[in-house]
């Protein structure tokens, strides 16, 4: 079944690494699904939206409102749309059962629901917003932060987004008829990388490189740093140099799970070389099966920290400006 709550919350740890193998990338027919893509309701008179962003660790906040409700929310492109908090919203009118996977496995208890009435940055808006209810107490526990839910890709699926971490801003994109964000409104010009993406599952995969050897990541801003599959082609491993270990939880509190922390000198993405790369190698097959598709890797903080990223849904085009301090 599909997966909610994709979020990955990695710790720090010293433990030894235990991971097995997964398949390559196999895309398979998107399943049909309920899920309309919601409609955005942009303010009048404004194309492109500017809202700030705060952080938790390595993870994105964003303020939004659920009904009456308002605080903070984590944007989250592993996760396939609006993932509530079970602390806070168990009571909400349920609409049948889900499994909230991760990379450590299942969350019991997710359900379904919906949002009347869901606002982001306090000036967008949503109507009748379809959600999951699952358990992200791990997130708070571990952040030290009330967190409300996780904004997944469904959420921004007809706009595209524009995130400046190092400025601490979101900018949200009204498209014009060609699904391209008009010339008059585009905050950044000129990027060092554009890739296509394919958009699976409501998940975002990048194709790039290691060692010359071609893969496919899912980009994942709920991830606090890049992950390898523990089964990479050989000639991928064996450019890897292991630095420390660690751990990580996922959604649910699952279980920690051990790892290999390493670094590699060059990843390519799109047309752009990317230098001093670091990452976690470890048994993928839960995200897979989340997923609905296996992956050879995650594209997390330490790879989006690098730059301004722009996402378009529309186009299915990703776009990078790299900082330059």
């Amino acid at each position: 079944m599909r997966g909610v709550g994709l979020l990955i919350l990695l710790l720090t740890a010293l433990l030894n690494a235990n991971a097995a193998p997964k398949p390559r990338l196999i895309f398979r027919t998107a399943k049909p699904t309920a899920l309309i893509p919601p409609k955005p309701i942009f303010p009048e008179g404004l194309n492109t939206l500017v809202i700030p962003i705060k952080r938790a660790g390595n993870l994105i906040i964003i303020e939004a409102q659920v009904d009456s409700v308002a605080g903070n929310f984590v944007l989250d492109t592993g996760a396939p749309y609006l993932v509530l908090n079970a602390t806070y919203f168990r009571d909400m009118p349920k609409y049948g059962d889900q499994d909230a996977n991760g990379i450590n496995g299942n969350s019991a208890g997710s359900f379904r629901t919906e949002v009347k009435n869901f606002s982001l940055g306090l000036d967008l808006s949503f109507k009748r917003l379809t959600a999951d209810v699952a358990d992200l107490s791990a997130i708070e526990n571990n952040k030290h932060i009330k967190i409300l839910g996780l904004l997944g890709t469904q959420i921004f699926r007809k706009m595209a987004i524009t995130v400046d971490h190092f400025h601490n801003v979101l900018y949200l994109h009204k498209l014009d008829s060609k699904g391209e964000i008009p010339v008059g409104e585009r905050v950044f010009n000129n990027p060092e990388m554009t890739t296509p993406f394919k958009y699976l599952n409501d998940v975002i995969f990048l194709q790039g490189s290691i060692n010359q050897k071609k893969l496919w990541f899912s980009f994942d801003t709920g991830a606090e740093c890049n992950l390898l599959s523990a089964d990479a082609p050989k000639n991928v491993m064996s450019v890897m140099k292991p630095i420390n270990t660690s751990t990580m939880i996922g959604v649910g509190g699952a279980g920690k799970k051990p790892l290999v922390y390493a670094n590699f000198s060059e990843l390519f993405i799109g047309n752009y070389r990317f230098l001093n790369n670091r990452v976690l190698i470890t048994n993928l097959d839960h995200l897979g099966r989340a997923y609905d598709n296996s992956m050879d890797a995650v594209l997390g903080y330490d790879f989006f920290a690098r730059g301004i990223f722009t996402i378009n849904f529309v186009k299915k085009e990703f776009e990078m400006y790299i900082y330059r301090h």
